[in-house]
């Protein structure tokens, strides 16, 4: 009874493995939370910062393929001249907003996690996710848990340099797309061959729309992955909603043999036995002596 209870706990656990496995690889990150974590590893790396210094930032191993970098200017500074990075060009006369001395800039290429943390639907990303924050900087930390937004007051807007984009179809010129804090999608034509332009901060990348034939097999394949979760689900289920009931089955006759052995203590008292787990009572043969008559 053991070896078979411990064949049933074992088979659950692998199936509760095997339906975790399969969420993971069809599961996207939250990019804001990776957000927060990056401005902590920010304010604990960089300890007495430099203004006008860009510094790179080690992340966990599990990031393997992300790249952050981080500089910190005075907001005039910003408003004067810009600044250059070698993906992101942000012209003079930009205006930061809330008004702060100084303020701080993240720029992260997510790089082989872009399709983890961001998603197109119905479009293949053919460059890396790169991101551009701009946060308020105090003396307490590098970075404040406060964005800033960027106003652009002469028109100059801001470019996307993409360096690395991956082939596709000639006939298939890449799109410019924005992700929004607020989960919305903004598609705009390239001004030059892999250069976008923007007008504030965001997540950005080139897309190209996805061929009919790949789009139906990546169908069949999420329909596919979302019929074996339910059998999972299913099958691990009805498995727990068994155990359950022979439990309940085995309290339940627990409960009635210790209803029984209260009654007895009450009556005649008898010797008990034991039958595997079950005790029960025992009368004896001979309830009488027997008495002999004298003729």
């Amino acid at each position: 009874m053991g070896h078979h209870k411990w064949l049933q706990i074992s088979w659950l656990f692998v199936s509760i493995m095997f339906l975790s496995s399969l969420v993971q690889s069809s599961q996207t990150y939250d990019h804001e939370s990776l957000e927060d974590l990056l401005c902590k590893q920010v304010n604990k790396d960089i300890v007495n910062p430099k203004t006008g210094v860009f510094y790179n930032i080690s992340l966990p191993s599990n990031y393997t393929g992300m790249e952050v970098r981080v500089v910190r200017l005075r907001t005039s500074s910003f408003y004067k001249r810009g600044v250059n990075s070698s993906f992101f060009n942000v012209p003079p006369h930009v205006v930061p907003q809330p008004i702060r001395k100084r303020m701080a800039i993240l720029y992260e290429n997510f790089g082989n996690w872009s399709s983890h943390y961001f998603n197109v639907p119905n479009y293949t990303m053919v460059a890396p996710v790169f991101g551009f924050v701009a946060y308020t900087s105090s003396g307490n930390s590098f970075m404040d848990n406060e964005k800033m937004n960027l106003v652009i007051t002469q028109g100059n807007p801001i470019l996307i340099h993409f360096h690395h984009v991956r082939l596709h179809e000639k006939n298939d010129t890449p799109i410019c797309v924005k992700f929004s804090d607020s989960g919305n999608l903004e598609f705009n034509n390239m001004t030059k061959p892999y250069v976008c332009e923007t007008y504030g901060t965001g997540h950005y990348t080139l897309v190209v729309p996805i061929p009919k034939e790949l789009y139906n097999k990546r169908q069949s394949k999420r329909f596919t992955i979302w019929w074996i979760l339910g059998f999972v689900l299913g099958f691990v289920g009805l498995v727990v909603l068994i155990l359950l009931l022979v439990t309940l089955v085995k309290a339940a006759k627990k409960t009635r043999i210790k209803k029984l052995e209260r009654n007895s203590e009450n009556g005649e008292s008898f010797d008990t036995f034991w039958i595997g787990e079950t005790k029960l009572p025992l009368a004896p043969t001979i309830r009488t002596q027997p008495v002999l008559e004298n003729d």
